[in-house]
């Protein structure tokens, strides 16, 4: 049933004259008669009588009106908030670990300039598998991972590789007189992260085993800026934590490893403008670093 037949009847039997009613819903007469009639053909009763010029609603037609104005508010509520829906694009976003918030939050910045973010949601996972996870369960629009997975139901973009370094604060260098890797603790990352799996290749290239072990990613960061051990970072991270009052050594001797980021979506599902833009920006400020 049409919702406007339900408008058309609260305004007839408010005046009681389907001449003001169609002048009042910018109807023609005939029209307001017409919507009336389909009305009460609908539910097969009479809603109004007209006796000369006067016009009486019936008993059926006075018990319509509350049920009739409640889904009438009902109907202007539920529009209000679709168009809310409509109006701000959502965008869910899983990664794999913090450090991709470095390169992630500057590309949701330039989107913002232009206006084009709408409302983000930004989860860190533990690892790859669960941001696919997330994929697969309608959880995330859009994944960024460390790891390449060529699932045949997923676009996979990749969008950044860096160099590993090994790093550590000049505060814990300074009073060695050698700077070889093994004259240092280690501080590693969580079982079942990319980080760890690289850092572990490398430590057992080395006959060396970890001493601290972090969680995230910013708390190995933060670990190896407080002088704990060298860690196994990022050039670009170890690069912008250099200032003027902290320094940190990076090691001669490369890892000659480097850890990729993709991002990962389904093909069966809607994207929105938003989340296509944001692979355009990521790749594009990843050639510029």
């Amino acid at each position: 049933m049409d919702i406007r037949l339900l408008k058309t009847f609260c305004a007839v039997a408010k005046l009681e004259n389907i001449t003001q009613a169609a002048e009042l819903l910018a109807f023609t007469q005939p029209t307001v008669s017409a919507q009336i009639r389909t009305l009460e053909e609908h539910f097969g009763v009479q809603l109004f009588e007209r006796i000369g010029k006067k016009l009486y609603i019936t008993d059926a037609g006075r018990f319509l009106i509350d049920p009739s104005e409640k889904i009438l508010k009902i109907y202007g509520e539920t529009v209000t908030s679709m168009n809310c829906f409509s109006e701000v694009q959502y965008m869910r976003i899983g990664i794999s670990s913090s450090y991709i918030n470095s390169l992630l939050s500057p590309a949701l910045r330039q989107l913002q300039k232009s206006g084009n973010t709408g409302k983000v949601n930004v989860e860190i996972c533990l690892n790859s598998s669960c941001v696919l996870n997330g994929i697969n369960n309608n959880q995330y629009d859009i994944g960024i991972v460390h790891d390449l997975i060529t699932e045949k139901y997923l676009n996979t973009v990749m969008i950044h590789s860096e160099e590993l370094v090994w790093a550590g604060h000049k505060k814990l260098i300074k009073d060695k007189k050698c700077s070889q890797l093994e004259d240092y603790p280690v501080i590693n990352f969580r079982q079942g992260c990319t980080f760890r799996m690289l850092c572990d290749k490398l430590l057992q290239k080395h006959g060396l085993s970890s001493t601290f072990e972090y969680s995230d990613f910013d708390s190995v960061k933060n670990a190896m800026i407080e002088g704990l051990g060298i860690a196994l970072l990022p050039r670009s991270v170890v690069e912008n934590l250099n200032t003027d009052s902290d320094n940190f050594y990076l090691f001669n001797e490369g890892s000659k490893l480097e850890i990729p980021l993709f991002a990962i979506t389904r093909k069966d599902k809607n994207l929105s403008a938003t989340v296509h833009n944001l692979v355009k920006r990521l790749q594009e400020n990843s050639s510029m670093i």
